[in-house]
This record gives C-alpha cells, sequence and structure tokens, in this order.
C-alpha cells in the first residue's frame, strides 16, 4: 500500500524550525508556490526526490511527514493557552511547534502503556455550579479527600489524577501553560520551565480547572480558571478567618502566608481583594509598592519548583526495557537532538520507579 505525504506534518516541521515557505522552497530548490501547494495538500502527489530533499533540510527523518497526526492550534477546543500579555505570531508558531511534537511523541510511547491514575478526573458543568468556579474546586476538592489546609504538591496530586505536566521552553514568558484532554491519552499539561514555583502551582491549579470545567473555549473560561485556582490553592473558608485577624493587610503579611499557602504575594493580594479585605485605595497602594520593590517580577521567600513524575518515568520505562535513546528516535520517528531538546526535562530529573506505568496488552 503506498504512503501519502501528510501536509500537516510538513507545515509542522516547518514552523518547529521556525522556517518560512520562502526558505524551505530555496533550500528544496522549488518555487514557493510549490511549497504552498505541498502544504495545502493541493497539485497532486509529491514526488520523493521532492519529499528526500525536504526532510533533509528540516532535518526530519522521512517517515515522520507520512505519519498519521493532525496539527493542532490556537483554535482547537483541545487547547486553552493562558496568557499574560499578547503573543506575537512567532511565538505563537513555535509554542504550536514545540506542543505538537510533543504531544506526537508521547502518543507513541503511551500506545504501549498506561499512566494509572489514583484519583478521578471528572468533567464538571459549571452551570450545575450556577456558574460559579470556586465551587467546582470545592467539589474536586471532596471528591479527592484533600485535608484543609494547603496543598502540599500540587504536582504530584494533579499527576495522582493521570495527568502528564511536560516542562517546556516556550521561548517566551508570554504564556505560562496550555493544556489538552483527549480520549485516546491520558491528559496533558505542557507548562512554562522558566515561571517560578509560586507560579507554577498556580499555573498547574488553573490548567486543572480547564480540564474538568471546559470542553469548548468561552469568554469567561480564563477568570473562571482562575477562581478555580485561587479557591482550589487558598480555600475561602480557612483563608477568611486568616485575613480577619490582620487589622489592616501590609506586604509583610503577604510575605507571611506566602510559605504557608505556597503561592505569591501577588496571588495573595488579589485572594484579599477578591474577599472583601481590601478598598480600592490599599488595593492599588500595595500593588505600587510591590512594583517599586521589584516584587512583580521577583519575589522574596521564593517556593521551590515541584519535582514531576509520570513525564520521566514515561522515558525511565522504556529505559528499563533496554531502549537506547537511537531506539526511542526510531519508535517516535525523530532525530537525537529534537529528542534531546524537547525532552530533556524527562531525562535529566531524577526519577525513582516507573510504579505508575503498566503494559498495555
Amino acid at each position: 500500500m503506498t504512503k501519502t505525504l501528510n501536509p500537516e506534518m510538513v507545515v509542522l516541521a516547518r514552523e518547529y524550525r521556525n522556517w518560512t515557505q520562502e526558505k524551505l522552497a530555496a533550500s528544496v530548490l522549488v518555487g514557493q508556490g510549490t511549497i504552498a501547494k505541498i502544504e495545502g495538500g493541493v497539485g497532486g502527489e509529491v514526488q520523493p526526490p521532492v519529499i528526500d530533499r525536504i526532510a533533509k533540510a528540516l532535518d526530519f527523518p522521512v517517515e515522520f511527514f507520512f505519519q498519521n497526526e493532525e496539527r493542532l492550534g490556537f483554535g482547537s477546543s483541545a487547547y486553552f493557552y493562558r496568557k499574560k500579555a499578547k503573543i506575537s505570531a512567532a511565538d505563537r508558531k513555535r509554542i504550536s511547534g514545540v506542543v505538537n511534537l510533543t504531544r506526537i511523541h508521547l502518543k507513541k510511547l503511551l500506545s504501549a502503556v498506561d499512566i494509572e491514575a489514583k484519583r478521578p478526573l471528572p468533567s464538571l458543568d459549571i452551570a450545575d455550579y450556577h456558574g460559579d468556579a470556586g465551587c467546582a474546586a470545592r467539589v474536586i476538592r471532596a471528591i479527592w479527600s484533600l485535608p484543609d489546609g494547603p496543598i502540599k504538591d500540587m504536582t504530584a496530586l494533579i499527576e495522582s489524577a493521570g495527568v502528564i505536566v511536560v516542562p517546556c521552553e516556550f521561548g517566551t514568558r508570554a504564556m505560562d501553560a496550555t493544556s489538552l484532554r483527549f480520549n485516546d491519552m491520558p491528559p496533558l499539561v505542557f507548562i512554562n520551565q522558566e515561571i517560578p514555583g509560586d507560579r507554577w502551582r498556580f499555573t498547574l491549579a488553573h490548567e486543572l480547572a480547564h480540564l474538568v470545567l471546559h470542553d469548548t473555549p468561552t469568554e469567561q473560561m480564563e477568570d473562571e480558571a482562575d477562581a478555580f485556582a485561587a479557591e482550589f490553592l487558598m480555600p475561602d473558608s480557612e483563608l477568611r478567618p486568616q485575613f480577619s485577624r490582620i487589622e489592616r493587610i501590609r506586604i509583610q503579611d503577604l510575605a507571611n502566608l506566602k510559605p504557608f499557602w505556597k503561592v505569591s504575594m501577588g496571588a495573595l493580594l488579589v485572594r484579599a481583594n477578591n474577599l472583601g479585605f481590601m478598598n480600592p485605595n490599599s488595593y492599588r497602594y500595595l500593588w505600587m509598592q510591590m512594583a517599586q520593590m521589584g516584587f512583580k517580577t521577583k519575589e522574596p521567600n521564593p517556593i521551590a519548583k515541584e519535582n514531576i513524575q509520570n513525564y520521566p518515568n514515561l522515558f525511565a520505562y522504556f529505559k528499563s526495557l533496554g531502549y537506547s535513546l537511537d531506539d526511542l528516535c526510531k519508535t517516535i520517528l525523530a532525530f537525537r537532538n529534537d529528542v534531546e531538546s524537547l525532552h530533556r526535562f524527562a531525562m535529566i530529573l531524577p526519577t525513582a520507579t516507573a510504579s505508575h506505568l503498566r503494559v498495555v496488552r
């Protein structure tokens, strides 16, 4: 049976390399219009010599371009991008390339194993909670039988629900994370490796909200995810009494609470305001003070970044089977440089066992 070139993989490889159609055309010795037709899936069958030159130029195995995969973008209902600022077109393409390639690689590895979940990851309809994302957060805490107080390890908790947390180098701090949930794969959270430990925890809680609440994008989903994360990490019933004992909230009070709740001082300030413990003038003044002290970019009392398990354990499992790096490259249709670059956080982080993996037969 003759294999057919997948135009989506040509686009993915080109955008991952941050190449234009014009640059690829010049390297392949064809016109830009030819590349446009190839990527659009029009113009008939692509001749093998052209495919070989495309593969060589973009430094991908020829087999990569024939796999039956799709390229998912910002418009997909499976993606939820958390943006702090406007992301440039170049950043969008780079992030999309990183996420898509990593997802395709993991899909191939996960076809042989399962991630065992100790906790369920339900899908909730926020309408059932009258649009109150905080109420949904309390429901998840109850379903997971979490005790009162701060979440000890947000990363371990979300991974215990079968989620794979994947640190990535997005090349920009304009976006913290994106998550997706498919029927044929464990839920995935791609998170910016550059963010500090306190924001890492809040981001994971934010993405948890997307995974359990949002099947399709809505205008309200980012605000809902923030409200969910705030209640999940800093429950109203426990934080309110603490704020009530403070006559006038100061920066030092936020710094004192930060190590206990393991969230940023900024998150605590927003929470105090939303719970009614700040007046507008005091709220603005504290933000101004924090900015003047440089706390909006680097806060005191840093929270250590939590370790991941499921992602490195997946690679450790194949290593335990005797797979070399070259074997992995052949399995996921990638060259060594890309595997080492995309998955370096799975390979360099310590991992004790692969106990949460089981073979799929």
